[in-house]
C-alpha cells in the first residue's frame, strides 16, 4: 500500500493542534513528530495535546527508547544506530531508518520496518548543506540489481515531494519497494494545510 508520510512543522504555531487532528480525522495514518525542541518532556507536552487514541500513528524522530517512553508507534532514527549491535528490546519497536545514501540502506538490518530516503529533489531545511539525490539517480540505484537492498525493507522516499511530483513515485514497480512518500513543506507550506493534505493524500491512495 502507498501511504503518505507526514513530519510535523519544526516550529509550533497557532493551530497546529487543530490541523492535525483533522488531518488524522481525514484519514492521516503516519505522523512523524520531529521538532527543533526535541527534548522528552517537549514532546510528551506537545503528545498531551492530541486525544490519546492518535499515538499508535505517530512515528517519533529519536530512539527506539524515546518511542516506548513516549508509548507512540514507533521511532524514526538515524540509520547508523540502528546498525550492528542493538539492544535486543530495539527490535520489538517499529523502527523507520533515516538514509542519507543508498549505501546506508543496503546496510540496514532485516528487522528494521522501513527506511525514508532522500533527500529527493530538496533538503528538509534551507539551512542544511545536503546533496540531493534526484529523481533519475534513486530509480537507477533502486533498478540496479547489484545495488540494491538485500532485505527488501519498504522504501520512503523524502525531500520535495508535493502534489506535483507525487505520481511519478506512485507509479514506480511495486517490486522496487516504494511504500509511501514523506513530506513537510508540500503541506505546511500552503496557508490551508488541512486542504494540502486532503489534496495529496487523495493522490497517494
Amino acid at each position: 500500500m502507498f501511504r503518505l508520510w507526514l513530519t510535523t512543522c519544526p516550529d509550533d504555531f497557532a493551530g497546529e493542534y487543530d490541523d492535525i487532528e483533522e488531518m488524522f480525522k481525514r484519514g492521516l495514518g503516519r505522523l512523524i513528530l520531529q521538532k527543533r525542541r526535541n527534548t522528552p518532556e517537549s514532546y510528551e507536552r506537545w503528545l498531551l495535546s492530541l486525544p490519546m487514541e492518535f499515538r499508535d500513528r505517530i512515528w517519533v524522530r529519536g530512539t527506539p527508547d524515546l518511542a516506548e517512553q513516549l508509548d507512540v508507534r514507533g521511532c524514526v532514527a538515524e540509520a547508523q544506530t540502528l546498525m550492528g549491535e542493538v539492544p535486543e528490546s530495539w527490535k520489538r519497536v517499529n523502527c523507520i531508518a533515516f538514509c542519507r545514501n543508498f549505501d546506508q540502506l543496503n546496510q540496514l538490518p532485516g528487522w528494521v520496518s522501513g527506511a525514508l530516503i532522500g533527500p529527493i529533489y530538496q533538503p528538509q531545511s534551507a539551512l542544511q548543506q545536503v546533496q540531493t539525490i534526484g529523481f533519475d539517480s534513486f530509480l537507477s540505484a533502486l533498478s540496479n540489481p547489484n545495488g540494491s537492498q538485500k532485505n527488501q525493507i519498504p522504501i520512503i522516499p523524502f525531500g520535495g515531494i508535493d502534489e506535483e511530483n507525487v505520481n511519478a513515485f506512485k507509479s514506480l514497480p511495486k517490486e522496487l519497494g516504494i511504500s509511501g512518500i514523506s513530506v513537510i513543506g508540500g503541506i505546511w507550506n500552503y496557508a490551508d494545510s488541512v486542504n494540502a493534505f486532503i489534496k495529496l493524500n487523495r493522490l497517494c491512495v
